[in-house]
């Protein structure tokens, strides 16, 4: 990415996008690990082992949109509740 290329998105908000719409409109709900879509309204759940390789990562850690990845295979590590 060049200093010309406009930032994305998720960069401008500070947000994950989302596994089900693609935007960057993920937020935390009320219930601790749970995030909900404002713009498709998608529920999520924050987990601790990978739904794709199986990989378990300690959740207290996931503070921040990096740490919705899997830092074995990239994949996402929420789960549509």
């Amino acid at each position: 990415m060049s200093d010309s290329d406009p930032p994305s998105p998720s960069s401008l908000l500070d947000r994950a996008p989302c596994p089900n719409c693609g935007e960057p409109w993920l937020r935390p709900t009320q219930l601790p690990g749970r995030l909900r879509c404002v713009n498709c309204l998608s529920r999520f759940e924050l987990v601790s082992q990978c739904p794709d390789c199986g990989t378990h990562q300690t959740i207290a850690r996931m503070t921040n949109t990096a740490d919705m990845q899997c830092q074995s295979c990239g994949g996402s590590m929420l789960r549509a509740a």
